[in-house]
């Protein structure tokens, strides 16, 4: 099949020589070429991942497993287009995984970081939720509490270090948990 298409006022006169799609040979002026129309499927990457905006090459990893970073703190640089762009975390929350490593090319929709829920909220002694006083998307305040924990026969209020909303809890009522175990998240 052959076809006249202008464009911009050029005429491009362009022959399909073989149609497999979504694989199309076609001739543009009497030039071959291969084209793939296939739709280009989007990453799935969840909220706690750092996706690349751009495509690039990882120039510098700014922080390690572990550290805890700030909404807006820069985590990675970039080269795009001969320039370097610093890639900033979009939530405050401790990095859980480094995907990449400098020197790797990443395309846009790259996974780069994970980040863990938000900002733990931590038990300071063993015991039983005996009240869950928050929702996941609740707004809280630092020091406002989040759970009412029963230990050594009293009541001890488990607060939130940040301001912030209730990312998600991880107990429930009932539940045992030991010093040191994480609760909830803040974002």
């Amino acid at each position: 099949m052959k076809f006249k298409v202008k464009v911009n006022n050029r005429e491009y006169e362009v022959e399909i020589l073989n149609a497999d799609p979504p694989i199309f040979e076609v001739s543009v002026n009497g030039k071959k070429t291969v084209l793939n129309v296939a739709e280009k499927k989007k990453k799935d990457v969840s909220e706690n991942v750092l996706a690349a905006e751009m495509s690039g090459t990882i120039v510098k990893v700014m922080v390690r497993e572990g550290d805890e970073v700030k909404a807006g703190q820069p985590v990675i640089i970039l080269e795009a287009m001969k320039m370097e762009n610093e890639v900033v975390s979009p939530v405050d929350g401790k990095v859980a995984k480094i995907l990449v490593k400098e020197g790797d090319k990443v395309t846009q929709g790259d996974p780069l970081i994970e980040f863990k829920e938000g900002v733990e909220v931590k038990v300071s002694i063993s015991g039983v939720v005996t009240k869950v006083l928050k929702r996941e998307g609740d707004e809280v305040k630092a020091g406002q509490p989040v759970i009412i924990l029963e230990a050594m026969k009293m009541e001890n209020e488990v607060v939130s270090p940040v301001d912030g909303k209730v990312a998600k809890i991880l107990v429930k009522e009932g539940d045992k948990v030991t010093q040191g175990d994480t609760v909830a998240f803040i974002r």
